[in-house]
């Protein structure tokens, strides 16, 4: 049997980011312990935005959080170049939502006069502004608006990264600061010994530890059950689709559209409750493209490439679960689907948590157990 301070289950964003903030902060021998998965994980089928714009509508606690973590990106990435040389192609450049019609305005206007109040009662700033047609045509010079755009929201302080990158990068500081990164290492068993260690069991090895954090996705479910309790959290599947490479007009992101720094459009919000399925469908594909080019009519001349599905991890109030599994206070579940934007708290917030360093005030609101309070 091996031994380790700390391991923690799921190598993706999650996982990592955590597993960076252990060892940066010094947190001994952790173990970050990946599966090959059959199907697309959800760190690189994302759609790359780093944002806090509409997170948490009706969700106080959530939409202070987000906002919080949009806060640490442009620092968050510039370390992780600095130490790795990854350029995880951050491009803080704001974020827009686009109003079809004066209802979809007034609509968009209420919302962030809700959520602006929401954030300056915990002395948060809340940066985003409603602009009328004109102004939003001019946050996008080089691509004309389609005819039926009455405006939208804007913030200049959130933007979009490669998801595949942000990954490697954090892989490669987590290692580089001293851990100890698994592939192809699927946990099949987690148990709590009597001396109050935890034994994790792959199909290769056995490891004990004092601390172990769930943060494998979907596959924290299992994990959490065998130790008798049930992770509120469920699939939702969403599609992407990506176009052609073509010169670079669009600077900002919007939040169902993006323009990579390759050239290409990468375009999807879709929300569909079909369980573990992530097969892309003709008529997802066709309603997206319909949004896109009543957007900007020039993606109809663009061809379209390649496109896939991935499973969101969902919990019933959209927020996030940091939390203590029941009865076992060494055991810490990560469950959430907004695992890029909220990255940076991950590593600066969320590991001195685990460590017993600090907890933030807002991390008991994200509690697994609020759902059986309900």
């Amino acid at each position: 049997m091996k031994t380790a301070d700390i391991v923690v289950v799921g190598g993706g964003i999650s996982g990592a980011a955590t597993a960076l903030g252990l060892v940066r902060r010094g947190a001994g021998k952790v173990m970050l312990l990946d599966a090959q998965l059959p199907s697309q994980r959800l760190s690189r089928g994302n759609f790359g935005l780093t944002w806090f714009m509409c997170k948490g509508a009706g969700n106080p606690s959530y939409a202070r959080w987000s906002r919080r973590a949009a806060g640490e990106w442009p620092e968050f990435a510039a370390s992780l170049e600095e130490n790795t040389g990854y350029d995880v192609e951050l491009d803080w450049t704001g974020g827009a939502i686009h109003a079809f019609g004066q209802e979809d305005w007034d609509g968009f206007a209420d919302g962030v006069t809700s959520l602006t109040k929401q954030c300056e009662e915990h002395g948060l700033d809340y940066p985003v502004k409603m602009l009328n047609r004109a102004e939003f045509a001019d946050l996008m010079p080089k691509i004309e608006l389609g005819e039926e755009i009455s405006g939208g929201m804007y913030t200049a302080e959130q933007g979009h990264v490669n998801p595949l990158r942000l990954l490697g990068a954090v892989r490669a500081d987590f290692q580089k600061n001293g851990g100890e990164y698994y592939a192809d290492a699927m946990v099949r068993e987690v148990s709590h010994k009597p001396n109050g260690t935890v034994e994790v069991k792959t199909a290769k090895e056995t490891w004990s530890c004092n601390k172990l954090v769930i943060a494998a996705g979907h596959g924290s479910s299992r994990l959490t059950a065998a130790l008798g309790e049930t992770l509120n959290t469920f699939p939702q599947r969403g599609q992407l689709m990506v176009t052609e490479r073509c010169p670079r007009v669009l600077d900002i992101s919007l939040l169902c559209l993006r323009q990579t720094q390759d050239g290409t459009f990468m375009i999807g919000l879709s929300t569909e409750n079909t369980a573990m399925d992530t097969r892309i469908t003709a008529e997802q594909m066709k309603s997206q493209a319909q949004n896109a080019i009543r957007i900007f009519p020039m993606l109809a001349n663009l061809n379209w490439v390649r496109g896939w599905g991935a499973i969101r991890v969902m919990s019933p109030d959209g927020g996030p679960i940091y939390s203590r599994v029941n009865g076992h206070d060494n055991v810490f579940v990560i469950a959430q689907h907004s695992g890029i934007s909220l990255a940076p708290l991950q590593t600066s917030v969320i590991a001195p948590w685990i460590l017993g360093e600090k907890q933030d005030e807002q991390i008991p609101e994200f509690s697994n157990c609020r759902f059986q309070e309900k």
